[in-house]
Parts: C-alpha cells; structure tokens; sequence
C-alpha cells in the first residue's frame, strides 16, 4: 500500500469559464509556475491546514475524502476582489462568501486525517501571480481584475506537486484522486 507524497494537496478545481479566465491573467502577468497549476482554490496544503502527513496511506485519504465529498454539497459561489498578501508578491482572488469553504475545510480536518503544521491562516482564495518582483504598474494592472459571475465548486482534486524530471517547466502537477461534492443542500 503506498503512502503520501511530500507536496501533496486537495483542491476544489474552478469550472470553466471561469478556469480558462484565470489561466488567461496568470499568462498575461507571466506567471510561469501558476501558469503550470490548474486553476483551483486550495483546501488543504496552503494555508489552515498543511499538506497531508506522508505516512498515511493513500488509500486512507482518498476514502476520508470520498466521505466528506459525500456529505458536502456543491459550493454555489463567486469571486470577490483581488488583494495582495500582506509584505509578499502574491495576489490572489477573494471569495464573495467564505462561509461554505471554511465549512468544507473544518470538515477534513476533523475527518482523522493527520496533516503538516502550516504556519499560515486559511484565507479562500485563487492565486493569480506569485512572480517577484511586481511593479506599480503590474500591481495596479491585476488588481482591477474581476470575474464577477457566479459559478459552483464540486470538484475536489488531490494533486501533487513535484520537480520536473526534465527540467523544462517549473513544476510538475499530477492528479492523483478526484470526488464530486454531492450532499444535499441543508
């Protein structure tokens, strides 16, 4: 039975449009290592919680998740503004409502599943340049962004991140296991 990799989170994908117009401003703003990474918000692995520990079986996390999926109905959302992470060169889109998704991640944290300390809170977001350093100019340009139309998040993808043996992208991301959201609405 294998176990966890190093690197290893769970996501809910952006559906598209919405996907492929993140995607569009991470290559406007020449963002090669987000431009390498689906467009996604990240529930375990970035920020709340840790990635998972390496020492669980995948099959364990895989079925913890199944569960919650499960149990968790669709998120119906939309994205708020951009901000810019405080002292860093990170920008990222805001959720109009966090409610939901705080909710989901709560949930796989008390699923038994153990995970890496992070030293960061859980802010929803979906990253959308990372690249240092930032002029004014680009600082301005992304954050008049907006994709204001609604959308619903179900797909929760367990990626892994990992170098690129070949060296020729900045990283190498790799669908490991996916679980549609499908509990009733309350």
């Amino acid at each position: 039975m294998s176990e966890i990799s190093p690197q290893t989170y769970a996501v809910l994908d952006l559906p598209e449009p919405f996907a492929t117009k993140v995607m569009e401003i991470r290559r406007k703003h020449r963002d090669a290592f987000r431009s390498a990474l689906p467009a996604e918000t990240t529930i375990v692995g970035s920020g709340g919680l840790g990635c998972f520990k390496t020492d669980i079986p995948t099959a364990d996390v895989f079925a913890a998740l199944d569960r919650v999926a499960a149990e968790t109905p669709p998120i119906e959302t939309s994205l708020g503004p951009v901000i810019r992470f405080p002292n860093t060169d990170i920008f990222v889109f805001t959720f109009a409502d966090e409610g939901r998704l705080r909710s989901l991640q709560q949930r796989i944290a008390d699923s038994g599943l153990e995970f890496d300390d992070n030293p960061w809170p859980f802010t929803p977001h979906v990253t959308l340049r990372s690249r240092s350093p930032v002029s004014d100019e680009d600082a301005a340009s992304i954050l008049e962004e907006r994709i204001p139309d609604p959308f619903v998040l179900d797909q929760l993808s367990v990626y892994q991140l990992a170098d690129d043996p070949r060296g020729q992208a900045p990283v190498v991301c790799t669908l490991l296991h996916r679980a549609r959201l499908s509990g009733r609405t309350l």
